[in-house]
């Protein structure tokens, strides 16, 4: 039991800087994965012109009928596109977002333990400062 506890440090460096690596990256691939597919952004790229909400209207066999649901057909695709284009452009910002914490992320990594260190002696020794 007491040798467990003496080798608790050296267990927990090992890991922080040796094996957590591989943890982290498989946590930004499954955020990545998560952002993308949330935004179901290559679906959006896919339907980037249909009209929004699959509403069409029907033409009916008259000239008017038809200008006006090819006009009404028109401003449903443009809707459609717009509320597209604002999904997709929101969800390649959350995925940027995603990269840039995860670079300062990966930054601070290593410095986390020395953080915690900070943190304890800060603890110690402001306990005995009143």
């Amino acid at each position: 039991m007491t040798s467990s506890i003496f080798q608790l440090p050296f267990s927990y460096l090992v890991w922080h800087y040796a094996l957590a690596w591989a943890d982290l990256a498989r946590l930004y691939r499954n955020l990545a994965w998560f952002l993308w597919n949330f935004f179901s952004i290559s679906l959006l790229f896919r339907t980037l012109f249909s009209p929004w909400r699959r509403l069409r209207e029907g033409a009916q066999k008259d000239t008017g009928g038809f200008l006006g649901s090819l006009i009404m057909n028109t401003v449903l695709r443009f809707i459609g596109f717009f509320a597209r284009v604002a999904t997709i452009l929101f969800g390649l910002a959350s995925l940027a977002l995603l990269s840039v914490a995860g670079v300062a992320f990966l930054v601070l990594w290593p410095l986390l333990p020395f953080v915690l260190l900070a943190f304890i002696l800060t603890g110690l020794f402001g306990m005995f400062s009143f």
